[in-house]
């Protein structure tokens, strides 16, 4: 598939624009035209591959049949660790067909190669005793366990550390999906496969409660020193967005040291008020990916659609923006039921021209390769 698009015309290094920033952030104070109206020129023309199931297809009993969240980090040895919210266990029978006996909430996996084309069938799963996949985090004896569920989100290394984003829900029902969303927080641990532990705050492991920003949506460690954590937010009633943290490595675990950028403040873009964040990047969904492209000399966010499931995809100079139109990379049918969209940056190749991003189908996750012309 090909879609013939402009180039992008960003010619700026990165500290350049960064430094264009800090100037256009000025004149927008001072201007009734505001220079964050400009918008980054659209992808090029790309070639997309088709899908390639990670999960094992062949008849199999105790397998893992669906697994949710798919967020990567690179580790120090060349693997790979997988961030799951969630694990389908079951039976792959003759015909292909899967049949769910157990659904594990939180887990993570490790490939001990980050070549993309050897994720498949290849995802160690972090396990108990018993061999079966074992959650990140788990309730306190204070809790009722079985009714709060801890979904990993976007993750980061810093310092030598394994930080994840994490929702905090809580059922109230039989269904799989009677849950409701209570906050979010921050896990550590000094390994991939953890023990992870879970920062806290004055009230608790919540870190933002259930009515502010969603943060964990996605996360980037810039090479300005910053990580910028992305958090879905409800703009309107029915519409939402996602606004924009950021927090130095060392602090990753201490909510006081957040900052959210705003557009609502008078001095400066970044307030440590979370009530004062403005959203940067419209219809976003719970999960997505933001990355610096060095062949797009942009960022780039990679999302599924919420009306058509399709893949979309947006460039911005700026990790708040503003970003480009969404462009389709890839069409989803109704029936495939696509969620959960997000490029990896670990397997990016030849700096950025060629890209893989993940799609979930009926909770299995297909590998896509996208070469940029």
């Amino acid at each position: 598939m090909k879609i013939k698009m402009i180039n992008p015309d960003a010619t700026f290094s990165r500290g350049r624009r960064r430094a264009a920033g800090k100037f256009a952030l000025l004149l927008a104070l001072f201007c009734a035209a505001p220079a964050f109206a400009q918008r980054t020129a659209a992808l090029p023309p790309f070639e997309i591959s088709s899908g390639t199931p990670l999960l094992t297809q062949s008849a199999a009993t105790a397998a893992v049949v669906g697994q949710g969240g798919n967020y990567t980090l690179p580790l120090p040895d060349g693997g790979v660790l997988w961030l799951l919210n969630n694990v389908w266990l079951g039976e792959v029978k003759d015909d292909g067909q899967a049949a769910v006996w157990g659904i594990v909430d939180g887990a993570a996996a490790i490939s001990q190669s980050t070549a993309p084309e050897a994720q498949r069938g290849a995802l160690g799963y972090i396990k108990d005793e018993n061999g079966w996949p074992l959650p990140l985090l788990s309730a306190e004896m204070k809790e009722y366990s079985q009714a709060r569920k801890f979904r990993p989100r976007a993750g980061v290394t810093a310092g030598g550390r394994y930080y994840f984003f994490y929702s905090v829900l809580n059922n109230y029902g039989p269904e799989l999906y009677d849950y409701f969303r209570v906050g979010q927080g921050v896990a550590r641990a000094e390994k991939p496969g953890g023990p992870y532990q879970k920062a806290r705050s004055a009230a608790g492991y919540c870190l933002w409660d259930d009515i502010e920003p969603a943060f964990g949506s996605a996360a980037w460690a810039d090479e300005d020193g910053w990580i910028y954590v992305y958090g879905r937010a409800m703009n309107a009633p029915g519409e939402y967005g996602a606004v924009l943290a950021r927090v130095k490595p060392e602090d990753l675990s201490s909510r006081e040291k957040y900052s959210y950028y705003s557009l609502e403040v008078p001095a400066g873009s970044w307030t440590e008020d979370v009530s004062e964040a403005s959203p940067v990047l419209d219809n976003a969904p719970e999960e997505f990916s933001v990355s610096y492209n060095d062949f797009l000399k942009s960022y780039l966010a990679v999302y599924t659609d919420a009306v058509s499931g399709g893949v979309l995809a947006r460039t911005a100079s700026y990790p708040w923006g503003p970003w480009s139109d969404p462009q389709r990379l890839l069409a989803c049918k109704k029936e495939e039921y696509c969620d959960g969209a997000k490029e990896h940056a670990v397997f990016a190749a030849r700096k950025g021209q060629t890209v893989y991003l993940t799609l979930e189908k009926k909770n299995v996750p297909y590998l896509y390769e996208i070469n940029f012309k």
